[in-house]
C-alpha cells in the first residue's frame, strides 16, 4: 500500500467583510483542510454590532481583536476592497495590494 503524501491543493477564497456573516464564512471554511482564508476588513477589530446600544449609554465599545474570534488558519488583510475582478480572480485593495 503506498501513501500519497503531496499536498492537496489549496483553494484560496477572499472573504470581503468582518462583520458577522464575513467570520462565521471564514470560520466554517477553515474546517476544509483544502482552503486557505483570507479576510478583508478595514478595522483591526471586530464590532459587536448587537451592544452598540451599550456604548450609547455609556459602556466600553463593543470591539474586540480579531484573533479571539476568527480561527488561527484566517490571514487578517486590514484593507477595503477597492474592486474585485472576477475573471482575472483577483481583489485590488485601496492600499494598492492585490490578492488571487
Amino acid at each position: 500500500m503506498t501513501v500519497n503524501t503531496e499536498q492537496v491543493p489549496k483553494t484560496t477564497v477572499v472573504v470581503i467583510g468582518g462583520g458577522y456573516a464575513g467570520v462565521m464564512a471564514a470560520n466554517r471554511l477553515t474546517q476544509r483542510d483544502d482552503v486557505s482564508v483570507t479576510l478583508v476588513n478595514p478595522r483591526p477589530t471586530f464590532v459587536e454590532r448587537l451592544r452598540l446600544h451599550q456604548h450609547i449609554a455609556g459602556e466600553p465599545a463593543p470591539v474586540v481583536d480579531y484573533r479571539e474570534v476568527l480561527s488561527e488558519r484566517i490571514r487578517l488583510v486590514v484593507d477595503t476592497a477597492a474592486d474585485i475582478d472576477a475573471p482575472a480572480r483577483t481583489v485590488t485593495l485601496e492600499g494598492g495590494g492585490t490578492l488571487t
